[in-house]
């Protein structure tokens, strides 16, 4: 007897693009974090320059990405539909893709705004770690902290992305369900 396969909550493809996210915003974070673009100018001077140029460049849009694609995930999981489902994330990522550097930009803007309380953080990371190494610690959790923020205020707008396109999508042509439920609905009359 053949088992029934269960259907992927997820597609494959927007799992390996959510990776590919989550990766080149851990390496940019911590690369700005560390300061390893020295590294790279030592071992390939041109490359680590454009390197250090654009790392920041680099880590907002990552960061916007992975908040985009997690919102139109988390936009997936709260619908029922396969094909409808399955279009409207196509296009959600799409339109994510091509709105990337403006809400990038608008996510890196509004994290900018200081949310701490100041510099007790630091104070305390240089009186447990000595100065050198506290600095060095407050430089990456600065920047870890960043991209998280960036990831928070991207994640709604890949949300509402899904949304609009799910909404958009089923006004526009009904799916197999729906136009046998209407069927069923009319032999019934």
């Amino acid at each position: 007897m053949a088992r029934k396969k269960k259907p992927r909550r997820t597609p494959r493809w927007i799992g390996r693009l959510t990776f590919v996210a989550i990766l080149l915003t851990v390496v940019f974070t911590l690369s700005y974090g560390l300061g390893a673009h020295i590294a790279v100018r030592y071992l390939n001077p041109s490359f680590g320059a454009w390197w250090n140029s654009n790392e920041f460049a680099i880590v907002e849009c990552a960061a916007a990405a992975l908040g985009m694609l997690i919102g139109i995930r988390v936009g997936a999981r709260l619908v029922h539909g396969g094909a409808l489902k399955n279009r409207s994330m196509v296009a959600a990522v799409i339109v994510g893709g091509l709105m990337l550097p403006i809400v990038a930009k608008i996510s890196a803007q509004i994290a900018r705004f200081n949310f701490s309380s100041g510099g007790s953080v630091t104070a305390w990371l240089i009186d447990h770690f000595r100065y050198d190494t506290g600095m060095f610690l407050d430089k990456l959790l600065t920047a870890g902290v960043y991209s998280m923020k960036i990831v928070a205020f991207a994640l709604p707008i890949g949300m509402i992305l899904f949304g609009v396109a799910f909404a958009i999508f089923m006004t526009a042509e009904p799916t197999d369900d729906a136009a046998d439920a209407t069927s069923r609905e009319r032999v019934k009359q």
